[in-house]
């Protein structure tokens, strides 16, 4: 059953990012929640308390709600190409904290990202180009340690990965005072995340 406005209020962001780790779990070990669709509409159809936004990348591998074990009304899901952030995606995450009452901002990165290999290799591609350019800081950071920055060094890879989360979470902090500011309180927290598309895992940073 989703979460009741009561129980959205008293969560602490760490508590949420304990309930996506456990619905992870269950995702991993194939024992996700039996959840009547029926009993979850009848809950929501007056309302929404999700617990957090999650920003991903489009990759159809990443099904967001299901990766975390929850059900309609329990998160706020953004997706974008390479988990990029926009002006639209950063207005909704702070439509989440200050109406919707979310306590937790998750930037998600997965193993394998196309965005990320299309970025290193310095793909143009139209209107995709504009993302690819926003991963770009984050190749040329992670190359600095690297002999080999290449698509054949999957730990360089993962690299620009986990560097592109985190800088996607600066511009978050950069762009919106309202989000800063609620984090500063400690009334919200922004993190960064890897998704392993082999296993299923998420890893928090």
């Amino acid at each position: 059953m989703t979460i009741s406005k009561h129980i959205q209020e008293i969560l602490t962001p760490d508590q949420v990012i304990e309930l996506l780790k456990k619905g992870n779990e269950r995702f991993v070990n194939d024992n996700l929640r039996n959840i009547k669709t029926h009993h979850v509409l009848e809950a929501t159809k007056g309302g929404q308390n999700p617990m957090a936004s999650v920003l991903a990348c489009m990759d159809s591998r990443l099904p967001i709600e299901r990766i975390f074990d929850k059900t309609i009304g329990e998160l706020f899901s953004f997706r974008t190409p390479g988990n990029v952030v926009s002006e639209d995606t950063i207005g909704g995450m702070e439509y989440g904290a200050v109406v919707a009452g979310t306590k937790l901002i998750v930037v998600m990165g997965h193993t394998g990202c196309g965005a990320v290999s299309a970025s290193i290799s310095g793909t143009v591609l139209g209107n995709l180009t504009s993302a690819l350019n926003k991963i770009k800081p984050a190749v040329n950071s992670a190359a600095e340690g690297f002999d080999i920055a290449t698509l054949e060094n999957v730990e360089y890879v993962n690299t620009v990965i986990d560097a592109n989360a985190v800088n996607q979470i600066e511009i978050i902090r950069k762009e919106s005072k309202i989000l800063r500011e609620l984090e500063q309180k400690g009334e919200v927290k922004i993190v960064a995340a890897m998704y392993d598309i082999a296993t299923g895992i998420v890893s928090f940073r």
